[in-house]
């Protein structure tokens, strides 16, 4: 069996998001912060995933109903998917349910980011932001913690006790059915967990100021003639600039 230090694990993981949010700056990395803060939620108020998931489930169950055959059998015979005649649905007692949602809440968070305030990489008439040093100074910070976030929920779903319907599980690992394949077990593990006491309320709580921060360095309204009128303006450590074609 395969053994992973875990507290080494973990301190690389955070090493590589503090990397990254200097190069991202604060402000990319608090929407990753809020949408981590979701999912810690969701581990907290083990109905409320529940409900996630069955809204899901309904507007699979929807889609599938509307969907010409032709497409189904598609679906059926290339991804397995609805082979019994029924939509596919989630199941939100199963850890794997939960890391592919961190996945792809990870991946919302960077798409979100990169729209709704993309960087100055491409070429042509474009305006962008660039990351000035105190901005990536604290995406560090807020990168350190998005990694220990991350790391800790996939310690929360491979453990189980939190998912809806989930059991408490002996340790954490991952073992294949097949028995010529390798098994993974996570070795010196902490005792302390994201789970523990007031911890995932505080994150929640840090994730709202930092959603209000956010939006409001982010947002301006302004009164012109009798209307108010919207602005985006760069959030503080940030600076916008201005690409002109063959630059």
């Amino acid at each position: 069996m395969l053994q992973i230090n875990w507290t080494v694990l973990v301190l690389l993981i955070m090493g590589h998001f503090a990397l990254a949010g200097f190069f991202k700056g604060w402000w990319k990395e608090a929407i990753t912060t809020i949408f981590l803060a979701v999912l810690v939620f969701f581990l907290q108020m083990p109905s409320a995933a529940q409900f996630f998931i069955n809204s899901i489930n309904w507007v699979i169950a929807a889609i599938w109903q509307i969907l010409p055959s032709f497409v189904l059998d598609f679906l059926a015979t290339v991804f397995g998917l609805g082979t019994a005649g029924s939509p596919p649905q989630i199941d939100a007692s199963s850890p794997q349910t939960w890391l592919i949602m961190l996945i792809v809440f990870v991946g919302l968070a960077i798409l979100f980011g990169r729209l709704s305030m993309p960087g100055s990489g491409r070429r042509g008439d474009y305006s962008g932001y660039v990351v000035t040093c105190g901005g990536g100074l604290f995406g560090v910070l807020l990168g350190a913690v998005n990694g220990w976030l991350i790391i800790s929920l996939i310690r929360a779903y491979l453990d189980g006790r939190n998912l809806p319907a989930g059991s408490e599980m002996a340790s954490i690992g991952m073992a294949s059915p097949v028995a010529d394949q390798i098994a993974i077990q996570a070795v010196n593990v902490p005792n302390a967990s994201i789970l523990d006491s007031f911890l995932p309320w505080l994150f929640v709580g840090i994730s709202l100021a930092v959603l209000v921060a956010a939006f409001k360095s982010r947002v301006a309204v302004r009164e012109n003639k009798g209307f108010r009128k919207i602005d985006f303006r760069p959030p503080p450590g940030y600076a916008k600039t201005k690409i002109t074609k063959g630059s």
